[in-house]
């Protein structure tokens, strides 16, 4: 009687156990069923993501090929009209960028003034390039924006500085009477300072912007007329 009397005690138990078990079956059953389901979604999204490339792909292939059938039927001059109309809106693009961004600095630290002297005449045959901040001799010149830095002398320009950023716009400067940082700079790093070295007359920062690269230099007034809020206008004194 007892022994029976223990068992009795023991169904109860074990039946708590084969229910509860057959409910973390039937989870178990039901998580398997909803990864498949996520897996064949995410199989169908890929599948369809693949079908929409390859339309892509073969969209861009006509448009390219219809585009190349254009140009093939325009003269060389007309190809070289709207090639040069191109640039001219991809470098106004640039220099809007650089105009609305709130991280561009000043590249001289201390008063400055300066007017818009792009493409006048210089010495040698050759068109001014850039803008001239003039500064006081030794005040800080900074880093306009983040990238590399190397410094050099100029044949022309006398100690001078390179500035590459990572999407590739190139910066200029020079007349440097010292160097500052050099390598990897944050903006408003300081990079060198302001003097009169190789061709200078006066002390001024000759400073350019070439966006895309060195081989393609535009106005950086609208830039730096913009962001040097420190600017003192032509007609008064640095001093005042």
């Amino acid at each position: 009687m007892p022994l029976l009397a223990g068992a009795s005690d023991l169904l109860p138990l074990a039946m708590n156990g084969v229910w509860a078990a057959g409910d973390r079956l039937r989870n178990m059953a039901n998580l398997l069923q909803r990864i498949r389901q996520r897996n064949r979604a995410v199989v169908e999204a890929l599948a369809l993501a693949n079908r929409l490339v390859a339309d892509n792909v073969r969209e861009a292939t006509v448009l390219k090929s219809g585009y190349i059938d254009v140009l093939e039927g325009i003269s060389a001059g007309q190809r070289q009209r709207l090639e040069r109309e191109a640039k001219i809106r991809w470098n106004r693009s640039a220099v809007v960028r650089q105009m609305t961004s709130t991280d561009w600095v000043c590249p001289v630290a201390g008063r400055t003034k300066f007017r818009d002297s792009w493409g006048e005449p210089r010495h040698g045959n050759r068109r001014h390039e850039g803008v001239d901040l003039v500064g006081f001799r030794g005040d800080p010149v900074l880093a306009p924006v983040s990238g590399e830095v190397s410094h050099r002398w100029d044949t022309i320009g006398g100690w001078s500085f390179d500035l590459t950023t990572v999407d590739g716009d190139y910066y200029f400067g020079t007349h440097l009477s010292g160097f500052g940082k050099s390598g990897e700079v944050e903006a408003g790093d300081v990079i060198g300072f302001l003097g009169d070295t190789g061709n200078a007359e006066g002390v001024h920062l000759h400073f350019e912007y070439h966006p895309g690269g060195r081989e393609n230099p535009v106005n950086a007034y609208p830039i730096v007329d913009i962001h040097c809020t420190n600017r003192v206008e032509m007609g008064l004194s640095l001093y005042d």
